[in-house]
């Protein structure tokens, strides 16, 4: 069995809420299995690596989008195309936002993303802060932090899931909040858009195929382990290999976000 290499996009701009412990978390699992595990950290200016498994971007302000923005195009076209060739993404909060299309500010400035997901951004309405609650199709319920001012439209794509929790995907105030309007009313909103308990129809992130975007903070693979399992099998899946079991060690652990999620699902807090 090879070496799974992993791509951190931007660690040291996009490392808001503690996303760059997703890498770690990525790289515990795999190497409690056994696997040798390689991160190549991408910064402006790099290089990317020859061989690469999983991609991994995190989060941060806008003030770090627009740091990290006029180095995208310059690794936009090899991303798309490890995309292309079904290369596992987990894109997370502000990482998810710049490979997605565009990326509209407050001010109208619009930032063109690296085009790996097919969605648009918008910064508008109150920010949303507390904790988020999902409920996934594949993976049962997510938990995270939710810590955003913007919506995403990913059109008629697939979600990670439904909003239990939180405001998601849906539009809150500003251009676009038509889209999300019927939503955002039923879900009992304040004037500002502020949405803490959710309807049935609000939906979270993106996930197609291998592509899997989220504002689940937290870092998401802490108390969703399943998800960095499922990424660790797709990741060797292109290669033919299959995870191995996990050892009683991530067993343990994975009790332990188990609790942590039961706890956080049954009584959400938000500010």
């Amino acid at each position: 069995m090879t070496d799974l290499n992993i791509l951190h996009l931007f660690p040291r701009t996009l490392g808001m809420n503690g996303e760059n412990g997703n890498v770690d978390i990525l790289v515990h699992r795999a190497e409690a299995r056994g696997l040798s595990v390689n991160v190549k950290r991408y910064e402006d200016g790099d290089s990317l690596p020859a061989a690469v498994d999983l991609v991994f971007i995190g989060s941060g302000p806008v003030s770090a989008q627009l740091q990290t923005h006029p180095y995208l195009s310059v690794v936009a076209p090899p991303l798309r195309a490890l995309a292309a060739h079904d290369v596992p993404f987990l894109a997370v909060g502000a990482g998810f936002q710049l490979l997605g299309e565009t990326v509209t500010l407050a001010d109208g400035t619009v930032l063109a993303g690296a085009g790996v997901y097919p969605v648009t951004t918008t910064v508008a309405g109150e920010r949303v802060v507390g904790d988020f609650v999902v409920s996934s199709p594949v993976l049962g319920t997510l938990v995270g932090f939710e810590n955003r001012g913007s919506y995403v439209d990913i059109r008629d794509a697939a979600p990670i899931g439904h909003v239990v929790y939180g405001r998601g995907n849906v539009a809150a105030t500003g251009p676009g909040a038509s889209a999300g309007a019927a939503a955002v009313a039923a879900s009992g909103a304040t004037a500002e858009g502020t949405v803490r308990v959710a309807p049935d129809d609000r939906v979270e992130g993106y996930w197609v195929g291998n592509l899997v975007g989220t504002h689940l903070h937290g870092p998401v693979l802490a108390n969703n382990p399943a998800l960095a399992d499922w990424l660790l099998t797709a990741a060797l899946a292109r290669r033919g290999e299959t995870l191995p079991a996990a050892p009683p060690s991530l067993a343990e652990i994975d009790r332990r976000a188990s609790k942590a999620r039961d706890t956080i699902a049954a009584a959400p807090l938000s500010e």
